[in-house]
């Protein structure tokens, strides 16, 4: 101050927008971020998350890994990109892969508590979702940055690359990013095929069968993107286009068989060398070679927000994805079947904190859906799908206690292009179709938090989710060669309704933490493909109860409904056994453990097929900051409920191992190197979630090394 007693400096105000408290544990949820996303990332999502509590790889070969959420899949948990859906076809059939790359991957998301009714009845099972930061969201700290990661695996001879570069000034910024794998043919200790399924199933005793390696199981998937954003004072506005083009093999012993191939998983023939004279039984249309699909997505996203337009509203939010989705499977090089997914998906959302303990948002969510397959296996006809949605999400806190809860009411409506459906030859009679079905969908949840301590918390869930029936459950009709059965579906098919309860506790200290989960859902109407004990053959195109020739008939799948329970629990301790006063070195130890069973309720009480089997483990670690090294043994005991017509699988043992080190390099960024062994006993192992089990087993003793440079 002067003398005048007037300011010296005159400095310029500073406008706080908004403000964002350190924020409860939400019930349910999980994240994947930092090292130990970095460490897990795999070409997979499923195999990326398969280490997770509750969280399984529906595997179909090396090119597909679906997540399975507490035994669910498909069209039960909904997986989104930076908030709004793939909209591939992974819920048509369990051989087509996910449109992302892990490699991107900011965060993963694992929702299952009350915020699933933001993303409607497809969200049933859960939510997975992957931010990757391709639309800039917030401005540029650096005129230009990036990150650089490239990794290789043994098995396979497989190569994953990835890049990403940020720029911008003032209030613009700009993100690129490209991605490029390629891996071979997948290298397993033992044999391809089952052959105790091959006899006791399907009665063959001599095959020809793959040893040391799955012939076409390799892949390449390239793909990029490219996004642009404006930053106003309290607004912001952003847009990003992405390619990508995934093409990858079908292990030869779903598809079918091909007697011109008999090298590999055409293995369920009998070792002839001459098949002249069998032409009657091995007819060409049961006899397929070699499948390849070809995927490509093209996605145009949307953001904007704007921050705190008024006292008490937190954000106004809307975003919006238009999905160009396609992939041709082709069988001995000819393009036999083209599937095609146009979608659009928008969400406008309001959070709010208008009072001094209560917070929440209110939402809508729209998804125009046109999908459509032609060619030889097109067993769902044109459809075009229309669904809207609105919502509520309120939390109240009081002292040490928070009181979530959700709401949604949906409307959807389905048109099938068609008349009816109907079967080449005289197998089955023609369905007729209605020109539209509707469904209203009214889901609920709440959730009750307690902490009591800074270091513990309590929560108890209740999630009441409705599910419409999915375009393949009302019309499939045909032969489905990807899982060697004909499916046949329901139009009669009502609304699913699952009742889940949800208790947790979850304990932190300076040393050690503990978290467990355990939870009872109870699903009435819970669609599933019932097998009807029937079979149909390809070539002759009729309805037998027994197979002339067991390599040209596939089972007939038909949709119901039935009641199911599901009940299981997710375990986890994190302890710090040493810890060095220097250095930050510490020595911990993490044991865990999950299980899920899945039965019918009324009839024989039957198990609901391809569940997860019962997983327990240890992982030892030692490190600090700067490096890390950690032993990881899971078992996973034998699961001997598949369900009615499916396979037990033998449990085994699985040894994984990595170390990293980063090396600072001053202003110039950081270099970060990386090991990873996988399955190191080299074990033979059956998954018990995925539909070729028997044809295809998990990868065998695989090394993954790799090094990532960001700047």
């Amino acid at each position: 101050m002067s003398d005048e007693s007037k300011p010296v400096i005159q400095m310029t105000p500073i406008n706080i927008i908004g403000t964002t408290p350190e924020q409860l544990p939400k019930p349910g949820a999980s994240t994947l971020k930092g090292r130990a996303l970095q460490l897990k990332q795999s070409d997979t999502l499923g195999q990326t998350l398969n280490e997770e509590l509750g969280v399984s790889n529906a595997s179909f070969g090396p090119g597909v890994g679906i997540p399975v959420v507490r035994g669910l899949t498909g069209s039960r948990v909904r997986i989104l990109q930076n908030g709004i859906g793939t909209h591939d076809a992974t819920s048509l059939s369990p051989d087509h892969a996910l449109a992302i790359d892990t490699l991107f991957a900011h965060d993963i998301k694992i929702l299952r508590g009350p915020e699933t009714v933001r993303y409607g009845g497809n969200a049933i099972g859960g939510i997975i979702d992957v931010s990757d930061g391709r639309i800039p969201e917030r401005r540029a700290k650096k005129t230009v940055s990036g990150t650089v990661e490239s990794r290789y695996n043994t098995n396979g001879s497989g190569t994953h690359s990835a890049f990403t570069l940020n720029t911008g000034k003032d209030r613009f910024a700009l993100n690129l990013g490209g991605f490029f794998r390629d891996r071979n043919d997948i290298r397993i200790p033992g044999k391809a095929i089952d052959e105790t399924f091959a006899a006791e199933q399907l009665g063959l005793t001599e095959i020809n069968n793959a040893s040391g390696k799955i012939p076409n199981t390799d892949n390449k998937a390239i793909g990029g993107f490219t996004g642009l954003s404006w930053f106003g004072d309290q607004v912001m506005a952003g847009m990003s286009v992405s390619h990508t083009d995934n093409r990858y093999g079908v292990p030869r012993g779903s598809h079918g068989l091909d007697p011109n191939h008999l090298e590999g998983l055409e293995t369920i023939l009998p070792r002839l060398d001459d098949l002249t004279g069998f032409e009657d039984i091995f007819g060409p249309q049961a006899l397929f070679p070699s499948i390849r699909i070809n995927m490509q997505q093209t996605r145009y996203d949307f953001k904007s927000e704007w921050y705190e337009p008024v006292q008490g509203i937190d954000s106004i939010s809307f975003r919006y994805g238009l999905v160009d989705y396609g992939h041709t499977e082709l069988e001995g090089g000819l393009p036999f079947t083209r599937f095609k997914n146009d979608t659009g998906e928008g969400r406008m959302e309001m959070h709010h904190s208008l009072l001094r303990n209560l917070s929440g948002s209110f939402g809508v969510q729209w998804i125009d859906r046109k999908f459509s397959a032609l060619g030889v296996e097109t067993f769902v006809p044109k459809t075009n799908q229309l669904s809207i949605g609105v919502y509520t999400t309120q939390t109240y806190t009081l002292n040490n206690w928070s009181l979530q809860g959700g709401l949604r009411f949906e409307h959807s409506q389905v048109n099938p292009k068609a008349n009816e459906l109907s079967l080449r030859g005289s197998a089955l009679s023609p369905v007729a179709l209605p020109d539209s079905l509707d469904f209203q969908a009214v889901s609920a949840s709440l959730g009750l938090q307690w902490n009591p301590r800074q270091d513990f918390t309590a929560t108890l869930t209740y999630n009441h989710g409705v599910r419409p029936p999915d375009i393949q459950e009302l019309f499939s009709f045909g032969p489905h060669l990807s899982t060697r059965s004909l499916d046949v579906g329901n139009v009669r098919l009502n609304n699913e309704t699952a009742n889940m309860v949800d208790l947790g506790f979850e304990w932190q200290t300076e040393r050690i933490s503990m978290r467990f989960n355990g939870y009872y859902s109870r699903t009435s109407d819970f669609i599933y493909q019932r097998n009807t004990g029937l079979v149909y053959e390809v070539d002759n195109e009729v309805i037998r109860q027994r197979c002339v020739s067991v390599v040209e008939c596939v089972s007939i799948l038909a949709y119901d409904q039935r009641n199911a329970e599901f009940i299981g629990y997710e375990s986890r301790v994190d302890a710090t056994l040493y810890q060095l006063p220097y250095d930050d070195l510490s020595l911990s130890l993490s044991l865990f453990s999950d299980y899920v069973r899945g039965r019918f309720v009324n009839g024989e009480r039957d198990d609901v097929p391809r569940m997860p089997p019962l997983r327990y483990g240890a992982e030892l670690g030692l490190g600090n900051r700067t490096w890390s090294t950690a032993l990881r043994y899971t078992r996973a005991e034998a699961q001997r409920h598949p369900g009615i017509n499916e396979t037990p699988t033998n449990g085994y043992h699985l040894l994984t191992a990595s170390a990293d080190y980063q090396f600072k390099a001053g202003k110039w960024g950081d270099l970060w190197l990386f090991a990873k062994g996988y399955n190191l006993l080299d074990e033979e192992i059956r998954n018990s979630v995925s539909f070729l089990r028997n044809f295809a087993p998990e990868p065998g003793r695989s090394f993954i090394f790799g090094l990532r440079a960001t700047f």
